[in-house]
């Protein structure tokens, strides 16, 4: 089927640019530590408790993840004064270099890739882009998708 092969080509892409972009898959880090470290720069500081939760993994996990960053200096860990068993997690500014620099090195390969493609092409995949990412969004937030 047409539909299937495009997926499958999707599919692909998308395999080849996270095997090209992605720290983890490069050996840079783990991936829960990638995942941790994108967090706090996209929200800001978090307890653990929250970082696990929105990781999806136990807060031993976290907790261990926090502590090999912390000694890497790309987060700092502080106790809360209102819950001694409560930690806040915060990006350094060598965390968020590094964050930024693996963003960096996205663009930048996405930037390459698209270099076959004329202007016009260009356009006309800005526009698809944006109907998938739509598409996407409202699958994303359908009561069945709990």
């Amino acid at each position: 089927m047409a539909e299937e092969s495009l997926v499958d080509e999707l599919i692909a892409v998308l395999r080849v640019l996270r095997q090209i972009t992605n720290p983890v898959r490069r050996g840079e880090i783990t991936a829960q530590q990638y995942w941790l470290l994108r967090l706090l720069h996209s929200d800001g500081p978090l307890r653990v408790s929250k970082l696990a939760a929105q990781l999806g993994i136990g807060q031993s996990a976290t907790t261990t993840a926090c502590q090999r960053l912390a000694r890497q200096r790309l987060v700092t860990r502080t106790r809360l004064p209102e819950d001694e068993r409560g930690v806040l997690v915060t990006l350094t500014e060598a965390g968020r270099r590094r964050v930024e620099a693996w963003l960096e090195t996205r663009r930048a390969v996405l930037a390459d890739v698209l270099t076959p493609l004329t202007t016009p092409e260009r356009q006309e995949l800005a526009g698809l882009l944006a109907k998938l990412r739509h598409s996407a969004e409202d699958v994303r937030h359908r009561p069945d998708r709990a």
